[in-house]
């Protein structure tokens, strides 16, 4: 018997090979029985207009809606020499199965039947499937090829990756060709995710220029005892803000001509404990990377795609999954084993209890997707650059954390009363570090993905060992005057982390659900490139690690919301619709009825394209190109030219997101001091520099 085993990618075609002790071939590994090929991800993809309808190809009103009754596919042109390979192997004699072992999920599926469908290959019969997400040693790879299903059982996941690719298709041909063509012939791309995407930005721009701060006061008093001192903070119920002036300067003067001492009335100690943060996933590899180093979501998935495929130092790093199998234990053992050589301080303190099966944090089948949580193989070996070298350590650290002990910590909550009022005050003492001990400073809240929380309430401070009814005479009033702030500028690692889980952005209990689970707006592989395409098309621009929206994003956004049918493509709750959808129809929830979707999003094209085509826009042309601004230094973080843009002087390097800002601390910063501070290290000294405490 003869059997094809057709895999995603190159490295699980080597580890199926590895395996089964199978020698490499041409285009495949292959024996007397087995051969084993692989796709370089997606092979094939859905035709443009014009190869249904040579008159397609210019972009005319009077052409939409376009969508044809049946929808053709078309091989990848830089990929076709292993299209073919492929297909020529489907199409040898004897043989006689089939085994498609591409990703387990809804496009690994997808990639396979486009493949299988344009080779032509029409004997079903003969089609098996190969599904597991664990990492594939070999136990995993013979144990699954014993355990291999009927192709049939799949068929729900290819329709839902085929109606997300057709409507995918539907909307953007669509309504770019409609909204392009609309505003004034300017390029204007629209997507089902990308609009989302770009609305969210926008709308963060809008709500910063709008946002007017109101002012605050927190009052607190110094306290003392011959224990030591102590701070407490006014608060009144589960409030601690006072928002207007009178009220805090009655209350400063009540405080202030109080002549007795306070108490002590309660003192509160809790023991907790955190346990170690989850393994990463992609994209919270990616929004860690932002916030450690500024790298953008892309440069990270490219880094740990490096380390990946050519330094077989990391796994597959396209993941959502937090998680290993439970037929992973062996790996798991063997990895620690030897990056303990490699890395003694890391290792040194796990918790053998740990490193089981019984760590449902760490192995966990049931929360497994398409591909396990990103971990490290193997050491790093010499000749890294210092960004593989940084993001390899993000990823082994994380993975040691996994396998140490929980943070073990007391909070101490304190409640002094003084002339009828109340202050609370707050403190944590660390008791046993665990998993924090490896990442230095264990007071810093941001390492490891901590869930230790802050608001206006310090709780770093230390509190004495006080008791209930101890004296507490007042040194101090301290009223402090503050203002509320607007939700930041979006950086890669927030956007990221909407785009994750978008909740607020959407209504209703099922949503809501919906977004804390694993379906977010795009997927792990695809949410960086959403990112580089808003850029590469102007609608947003990076000033630093900031994303904002630009004039042509934002009009783009106001125009296509003018319109009541297609302003649902900028919204994250529809797109959380559509997904709900497919999401049903890959766990073959939907049954024969699936098909009510791609009518749905066929109903909507139409609609669309006629609500546009009659909308009253505005027209507006963009700069399709900046010219450059001239080089006023050179970057010292890489080399590079820095050159000026509207909001700083950013280097024009790539990846490289050094940058000045043009206004500090009130001081507007010039060309000219701005090139002297590149080419002195310091400038200056100037006036005018006044902080936001004044």
């Amino acid at each position: 018997m003869t059997e094809l085993i057709l895999t995603e990618k190159y490295s699980v075609a080597a580890d199926f090979a590895k395996a089964l002790g199978i020698p490499r071939g041409k285009g495949c590994f292959r024996n007397s029985g087995t051969i084993v090929t692989w796709a370089v991800g997606h092979l094939v993809e859905l035709c443009e207009p014009d190869a249904y309808d040579p008159s397609y190809k210019k972009w005319r009103m009077d052409n939409l809606p376009l969508i044809p009754a049946t929808f053709i596919y078309r091989p990848i042109k830089k990929t076709m020499d292993q299209f073919m390979v492929i297909k020529s192997l489907l199409g040898e004699p004897g043989l006689e199965r089939v085994i498609i072992a591409t990703d387990a999920g809804r496009e690994g599926e997808v990639i396979a039947r486009t493949i299988l469908m344009e080779s032509g290959f029409k004997k079903k019969d003969i089609l098996f499937r190969f599904w597991t997400s664990q990492a594939l040693v070999p136990d995993v790879v013979r144990r699954g090829l014993g355990e291999i299903r009927p192709i049939t059982h799949f068929d729900r996941l290819w329709r839902a990756g085929y109606y997300r690719q057709v409507a995918d298709w539907l909307v953007g041909m669509n309504c770019t060709r409609m909204i392009t063509l609309r505003l004034n012939g300017d390029l204007f791309s629209v997507g089902r995710v990308q609009t989302a995407v770009l609305a969210m930005i926008a709308d963060r721009k809008r709500e910063r220029e709008t946002f007017v701060p109101e002012t605050y006061w927190i009052v607190k008093i110094l306290f003392s005892h011959e224990k030591g001192e102590w701070k407490g903070q006014w608060f009144k119920g589960k409030h601690t803000r006072i928002t207007k002036k009178e009220e805090r300067d009655a209350l400063c003067e009540k405080l202030e001509n109080h002549a007795e001492p306070g108490v002590v009335t309660s003192v509160k100690k809790e023991r907790k404990s955190e346990p170690p943060p989850q393994l990463f996933s992609l994209t919270d590899l990616q929004q860690e990377a932002n916030r450690r180093f500024g790298f953008s979501a892309q440069k990270t998935l490219n880094i740990a795609q490096g380390l990946y495929q050519d330094k077989k130092c990391l796994s597959y790093p396209r993941t959502d999954s937090k998680v290993l199998g439970t037929e992973n234990l062996g790996m798991v053992e063997a990895i620690i084993k030897k990056l303990s050589q490699a890395s003694p301080g890391l290792f040194m303190g796990i918790d053998p209890g740990k490193i089981s099966l019984a760590n449902k944090r760490v192995f966990n089948d049931a929360k497994l997707t398409d591909h396990h949580a990103l971990i490290p193989f193997k050491p790093l070996a010499g000749g890294a650059s210092r960004d593989e070298q940084l993001i390899f350590d993000l990823v082994v650290t994380r993975f040691a954390a996994a396998f140490h002990p929980d943070c073990r910590f007391e909070n101490t909550h304190v409640v002094t009363t003084f002339a009828s009022e109340t202050f609370q005050t707050k403190g944590r003492v660390i008791l046993v570090p665990g998993w924090r001990s490896i990442y230095g400073d264990i007071s810093d809240s941001k390492k490891g993905n901590s869930s230790f929380k802050k608001d206006d309430q310090d709780e770093g401070e230390h509190i004495p060992p006080l008791a209930r009814g101890d004296r507490a005479d007042a040194v101090k009033i301290m009223p402090e005057e503050r203002q509320t702030t607007p939700p930041p500028d979006y950086t890669d690692s927030l956007l990221l982390k909407d785009m994750t889980n978008p909740g607020r952005y959407v209504h209703g209990d099922d949503m809501k659900k919906l977004y804390r689970g694993d379906v977010g707006i795009g997927t792990q592989a695809t949410r960086a490139q959403i990112i580089e395409t808003l850029l590469k098309r102007g609608y947003i621009e990076r000033t630093g690690k900031k994303l904002i929206a630009t004039d042509k994003g934002s009009f783009l956004v106001d125009m296509i919301r003018k319109c009541p049918v297609t302003s649902v493509l900028t919204s994250p709750e529809e797109t959380a619709r559509w997904e709900m959808s497919l999401n049903r129809i890959s766990l073959g929830e939907a049954g024969e009825g699936d098909t009510a979707f791609l009518s749905k999003i066929k109903e909507f094209v139409t609609k669309s394209i006629n609500e546009l085509k009659a909308a009253n826009f505005a027209m507006k042309t963009f700069p399709t190109e900046t010219p450059p601004s001239l080089v006023i230094g050179l970057c010292p973080a890489c080399g590079g030219g820095v050159r000026e843009t509207r909001k700083a002087f950013s280097c024009s390097g790539a990846g490289c997101d050094f940058v000045i800002w043009k206004k500090i601390a009130g001081k507007i910063i010039s060309p000219a001091i701005a090139s002297n501070l590149l080419k002195f290290k310091k400038t200056g000294p100037f006036k005018d520099f006044v902080s936001r405490k004044k």
